[in-house]
């Protein structure tokens, strides 16, 4: 069974994260942000009705989702193409004043936040600023998850992100491990897991759902869309660059 679809973009980013997934790889992906259509669209299209795809997530390999040029065209290609689709956007929250409308135009969205502090952010995305998140809540009207990717820079301050987000009514988090990292995280210790998710432990903390993500651990099925018009079926992306050099 496919459990959901991506498509992966792949450009210039407006931050520059030392801990980019696309960084990872040798392989270079051609820069599909100002493509309509996206290489390879159509046939994508015609795989997700075949499978019954339910979800199509709008991520980047190594750029924000949201400076792909043609998002609003994508969307309509997208419904039109698999009616009743679910449409998510994957993004690091910088765009979304600038294009509120269009940002409301997804399904739900997914926001990367590392941090509050200023500091923090710098060391982990390149930009000190720390993304507004009040202000993200007032203008979205999807829901929205937020996600943090815990790394040495920011691991002192999770109780502290968890805390601001629950006094702030978000509903659901997820703390994503490094790719690769091999340590075992005891976030929650004093708790029990009240399910898991693809064997990701999945907490409940006073309302607010938080997942314990291990990509390493991960085993999902799912479409891709890969900036050169490739589709294959792997999760674990990494695969999914074999052979692109």
């Amino acid at each position: 069974m496919t459990d959901f679809a991506n498509i992966l973009l792949s450009g210039p980013c407006n931050l520059s994260c030392p801990h980019c997934i696309g960084k990872r790889w040798p392989a270079r992906w051609p820069d599909n942000l100002g493509r309509f259509p996206l290489a390879g669209l159509a046939s994508f299209l015609e795989e997700a009705r075949r499978r019954g795809i339910g979800e199509i997530s709008l991520t980047g390999v190594n750029t924000e989702p949201m400076l792909y040029a043609h998002q609003g065209e994508l969307l309509r290609a997208l419904r039109t193409g698999v009616p009743g689709v679910r449409i998510s956007l994957h993004t690091n929250g910088t765009r979304i004043f600038r294009e509120p409308e269009l940002f409301n135009a997804y399904d739900r969205a997914t926001v990367s936040l590392p941090s509050f502090r200023p500091q923090t952010c710098l060391a982990m995305t390149g930009r000190r600023e720390a993304l507004d998140l009040p202000a993200i809540l007032a203008v979205a009207r999807i829901p929205v998850k937020i996600s943090t990717l815990v790394t040495a820079e920011n691991r002192a301050e999770i109780p502290e992100i968890l805390a601001a987000c629950r006094r702030l009514g978000v509903r659901r988090l997820v703390l994503r491990k490094l790719y690769g990292d091999a340590r075992t995280f005891d976030f929650f210790p004093d708790r029990a897991p009240v399910r898991c998710f693809a064997a990701n432990p999945v907490y409940d903390l006073d309302g607010l759902e938080v997942t314990v993500w291990d990509f390493d651990r991960t085993r999902l099925e799912c479409l891709n869309l890969w900036s050169d018009g490739t589709i294959d079926t792997t999760y674990q992306l990494e695969e999914g660059t074999r052979g692109r050099r």
